[in-house]
C-alpha cells in the first residue's frame, strides 16, 4: 500500500509539473500581479502540487487584499507551495535558486525576487527590488528568519523590511505550522535533518501520511511612521504568539487523548466500571 501511494502521488505530481511548466511558458512573464491570469496560473500550480501530495491546507485569518509585505517564519521548502496556494505573492529567494534546473526557471517566470549572498550592497539591491514590486501593487513574501528552522521561531531580521518603509506599504505577519500527531514541534515529513539531502527530503514528503499545513494571518499594520526594527519586532511577536498558542493547544489535546486511552486500557478502571 505504501508503494502504491507513492506511485500514485508521483504520477499526479508529474502531470502537475508538466502542465504547470507549459502554462508557465505560455503565460508567465517574470512578474506576478495580484489578480488576473498570471496570478491564477501560479496559484493553480501551487495548489495542485499540494493536492497531488494529499496535503491538507488550513487557513486562519484573512490576508490583506492590497499590496502587502507578508512576513513569515520558515519551516520547510514546502512553505512556498503552501503559501503560494492561498496568496498571489512574489517570494524573495537566495540567488542560487535562479540557476537550479527547471525549478530556477519556473521560479523566475513566476516573479521570484532574488538576493545575493553577503554584504550591505546585496541587501540594498534586494530592498529596492522588493520596494519596486510593492510600489507596483504586487505582494511580496519575506521569510524574516533568513533560514529554515526546526519549527521554533527565531529572531526576525529587520534589514529587508526597509522595503515596506520605502514603499509606504503594509506589513502582515504570517505563521506557518506543520502539526505533528506525536506532539513534536513539526511533522517528520518536513522536519529538517542536518545530513539529509534533497532526495531524501522529497521522498519523506511524497510518502507522508496525514500531512497538514496551518497558515495563520495576523493583523496587518502600516509601515508609515515606523522603523524597520519596529516592524520586525511586531511581526516576530505576532508569529511567535500564534505558534506557541497552537502548539500549547496541540499538547493539551494529545495529553487528554493519551489519558483517555490509558484509562480505557486500565484493568482497575475497567473493573470499577
Amino acid at each position: 500500500m505504501h508503494r502504491v501511494r507513492i506511485g500514485y502521488r508521483l504520477l499526479l505530481l508529474s502531470f502537475v509539473i508538466t502542465t504547470g511548466s507549459l502554462f508557465t511558458a505560455l503565460f508567465q512573464r517574470g512578474t506576478l500581479p495580484p489578480t488576473g491570469l498570471r496570478s491564477y496560473v501560479t496559484r493553480w500550480w501551487h495548489r495542485n502540487i499540494a493536492n497531488s501530495l494529499d496535503v491538507t491546507l488550513r487557513v486562519y485569518g484573512t490576508p490583506r487584499k492590497q499590496a502587502t509585505l507578508f512576513v513569515s517564519n520558515h519551516v520547510s521548502p514546502f512553505d512556498i507551495t503552501a503559501l503560494g496556494s492561498v496568496l498571489p505573492v512574489r517570494f524573495l529567494s537566495k540567488a542560487e535558486v535562479k540557476s537550479w534546473p527547471l525549478l530556477g526557471w519556473l521560479a523566475t517566470r513566476a516573479g521570484t525576487l532574488y538576493i545575493e549572498r553577503g554584504g550591505r550592497q546585496a541587501a540594498n539591491k534586494a530592498n529596492k527590488a522588493m520596494a519596486d514590486a510593492l510600489s507596483a501593487k504586487h505582494n511580496v513574501m519575506l521569510f524574516a528568519e533568513g533560514t529554515i528552522t526546526d519549527g521554533n521561531v527565531r529572531k526576525f531580521h529587520s534589514r529587508l523590511l526597509q522595503s515596506a518603509v520605502d514603499s509606504g506599504s503594509h506589513v502582515q505577519p504570517v505563521a506557518i505550522r506543520y502539526p505533528c500527531p506525536e506532539g513534536n514541534s513539526v511533522h517528520s515529513a518536513v522536519r529538517r535533518y542536518d545530513k539529509t539531502d534533497f532526495t531524501k527530503s522529497a521522498k519523506r514528503l511524497i510518502s507522508a501520511r496525514q500531512l497538514v499545513v496551518e497558515i495563520y494571518f495576523a493583523e496587518a499594520v502600516s509601515a508609515e511612521n515606523k522603523s524597520r526594527d519596529e516592524l520586525a519586532r511586531y511581526a516576530e511577536a505576532e508569529v511567535r504568539k500564534l505558534i506557541e498558542k497552537q502548539s500549547a493547544a496541540d499538547a493539551q489535546r494529545i495529553s487528554i487523548s493519551s489519558a483517555a486511552a490509558a484509562s480505557e486500557k486500565s484493568p482497575v478502571l475497567q473493573q470499577q466500571r
